[in-house]
């Protein structure tokens, strides 16, 4: 066979291969064309939150491990009637958990700043800690003064009786800054019930992508038809990359144990609980 001919052979096979991908390309998009419309439809509610939760350490600390357990122990008795004495209907003590833990002693700590070796001999002090979840329901039943009132009695009680309230502030190296650690959060506010709230909000977004599904279809002249499929999005902001954000999110959380049916902020404000819908209608 010629050069020319195995050229010409060549030729030909690479058209037929260039109009075979561009039929495909051309029913691919007509399939797509003949979906129908698809539109986002969002919705959102509000609700005022009815759950007050502040975290609540307690800490005892010693040379030795006995003595660090004794003085737990006393400082853990001493939080649980304080808090109980204040008598607030609604608060529950929820125990997250121990841990205990060995920290440097100040001439390590020292050593630690100044970039010497830290002398792993010399004694450390052990400790005992415990996280608490002083949590308080119906508080939208109170007013902001008689709510603010109520955590100040609960932060104070709890300084009282030696419980580190809020976050932990402590740097994860000593003498060192971190910008993440320099506010500390008091109380968290959450709504419970999220599952009915999203109920009503999608009602909201089905009407809402309906709106848009009719606007679409007068613009373009055609008649909307039925509803050929439905995706229930979730929690969403009003963008669509923040929509797709919230689906890798809603997925991880899904996945964890223990999941709560609860939304958190740390504003003293109506909660929104925002979901998306994705619609897709036919055409007649």
């Amino acid at each position: 066979m010629s050069g020319l001919s195995r050229l010409l052979r060549r030729v030909t096979m690479f058209s037929l291969a260039v109009l075979f991908c561009w039929g495909m390309m051309t029913h691919s998009s007509a399939a797509a064309e003949n979906q129908g419309i698809t539109v986002m439809g969002l919705g959102s509610v509000e609700a005022k939150p009815s759950v007050v939760e502040l975290t609540g350490i307690v800490i005892g600390q010693g040379q030795l491990a006995g003595d660090a357990v004794t003085k737990f122990h006393g400082n853990r008795r001493r939080a649980e009637t304080a808090f109980k004495n204040l008598k607030i209907p609604g608060l529950e003590v929820v125990e997250e958990g121990l841990s205990l833990y060995s920290s440097l002693n100040a001439s390590q700590m020292q050593a630690m700043m100044r970039g010497m070796a830290v002398n792993n001999t010399d004694s450390q002090e052990l400790s005992v800690s415990e996280t608490l979840k002083l949590r308080v329901t119906g508080i939208d039943k109170l007013s902001s003064q008689e709510l603010l009132e109520m955590i100040v009695r609960i932060v104070d009680s709890g300084k009282d009786a030696g419980v580190i309230i809020g976050n932990d502030t402590s740097p994860s190296v000593p003498g060192t800054y971190n910008p993440s650690k320099a506010r500390n959060t008091m109380a968290t506010f959450k709504v419970t019930d999220v599952e009915k709230l999203k109920e009503a909000a999608y009602e909201q977004a089905v009407k809402d992508a309906r709106s848009q599904a009719e606007k679409l279809a007068k613009l373009t002249g055609v008649k909307l038809g039925k509803v050929i499929s439905v995706d229930g999005v979730g929690d969403s902001q009003k963008n669509t990359a923040a929509i797709y954000n919230q689906i890798i999110s809603q997925y991880m959380s899904a996945t964890r144990v223990n999941q709560t049916e609860e939304q958190a902020s740390t504003l003293l404000k109506a909660i929104p609980i925002a979901v998306a819908v994705r619609v897709t209608y036919s055409i007649e």
